[in-house]
Order: structure tokens, then C-alpha cells, then sequence
């Protein structure tokens, strides 16, 4: 898995660093599907579990290539070179350092950013900015206990990114970026007794997919 983050990082760093030339935006629809994976920095996370108060840097992985696969879709709306966006991300988070009675604790269903971004067309660059709620499907085993969903509206996110084509059609191309996100979400699993926990989650993102003109 960690040879696959590394092929998709430096498809994504290639695409950035040796885009094609390619013509300027005009106005119409495109939509985008890019894999990839996450680095993720220390996320302050705090868990409040029965009698149990605990708060931690969380060391979280991503595991992108594993299903559930870490991914992005977004379409947007051109206007010569700029655009709305109406864009999904579906992060993943699993905690690493989990501490003592909590045998697993992930966002896996996952950490998803829905977000408006403002996109820029800045030949051979796309640049965006978004921002949006987290709708988040939290996960954990805390002793014989495990806690699964629901979906809920957990938090909100920002974010932005870097990215470039490689145009293979007048219609369809090839689309590496490079991304980064702040989440914050607080959320409520079922199960009993009631667990609550909070992630405030800075990451990167390295992407690849392709792209699709309307």
C-alpha cells in the first residue's frame, strides 16, 4: 500500500511540476474522479467514554488504496477561467495511537468534506479554495463494545489545492492535484454506554483521475 501512495504522489507531483500546455477555460460543465491518499498530521482528538475523559495528539492513517478507497468528485461550472464547484471528498481517518481500553477508533465511512470551492484556471494550473460541512460515519471497539454510524452532519472544513491536466481529448484528461484540509467534527456513535469523540484534523492529499468536459 505504501508503494501505491508513493506512485500516486508522484503522478500527482509529476502532473504539477511537467504539465502539457493546453487552451484556457472556456465557459461549460466539467466533472472530475480522482484516488489518492493522505498524510496526515497530529489531529487533536478527544474521547469521552462512560467514566473516561481522554485527550491526545492522534496519530491517524489514511490507508487510501483500501476499501473503503479515499477519493474526490467534483463538478463544476466554467466561466471562462473561473468556476463554482460543487465538490465531495471522501477522507478516511484511523487512529494509531489509541489509548489503553480502545481497540479501534477510525472514520473510515468516512470523513467526507462537501464543499463549494472557487476555482481558478491559471494556464496549466487549477487552483481552488472550498469550504463546507463534514458528514462524517464514525467506528470504534472500546472493550466488548462496538460502535458503528450513524451518518451525521459532525463538523465543517476547509480547504485548498494545486493541480494541472494533461489533455487527452478536447474532452477528457488526465488531472493530478495536490491538496490540503482542515476538518473538525464531533461525533456520537451508537452504542451503549455513550461514546463521544472530536477530531480536528489537518491533512494532505495527493490525487490522481481524470477529467471530463461537458
Amino acid at each position: 500500500m505504501k508503494r501505491r501512495a508513493r506512485i500516486v504522489a508522484g503522478a500527482a507531483l509529476t502532473a504539477l511540476i511537467c504539465p502539457p500546455a493546453f487552451t484556457a477555460e472556456r465557459s461549460g460543465w466539467s466533472a472530475e474522479a480522482l484516488i489518492g491518499d493522505a498524510f496526515n498530521f497530529n489531529s487533536r482528538t478527544h474521547i469521552d467514554y462512560a467514566n473516561s475523559d481522554v485527550a491526545l495528539n492522534g496519530d491517524y492513517h489514511t490507508h487510501g488504496f483500501e476499501a473503503p478507497l479515499h477519493y474526490t468528485v467534483r463538478i463544476a461550472r466554467w466561466h471562462g477561467d473561473r468556476a463554482w464547484e460543487l465538490q465531495l471528498m471522501h477522507h478516511k481517518v484511523y487512529l494509531q495511537n489509541r489509548p489503553q481500553g480502545v481497540d479501534a477508533l477510525s472514520v473510515s465511512h468516512g470523513f467526507n468534506i462537501v464543499s463549494l470551492n472557487r476555482a481558478f484556471a491559471a494556464d496549466p494550473w487549477r487552483l481552488r479554495v472550498g469550504l463546507g460541512p463534514v458528514i462524517a460515519h464514525p467506528e470504534a471497539q472500546i472493550g466488548a463494545v462496538s460502535y458503528d454510524g450513524p451518518y451525521e452532519l459532525a463538523g465543517a472544513a476547509v480547504l485548498g489545492a494545486v493541480g494541472a491536466q494533461f489533455t487527452l481529448t478536447p474532452k477528457l484528461s488526465i488531472v493530478g492535484e495536490l491538496a490540503a484540509t482542515f476538518g473538525y467534527i464531533d461525533v456520537h456513535p451508537h452504542g451503549a454506554p455513550d461514546l463521544n469523540f472530536s477530531i480536528r484534523n489537518p491533512a494532505l492529499h495527493a490525487q490522481v483521475g481524470v477529467g471530463y468536459r461537458f
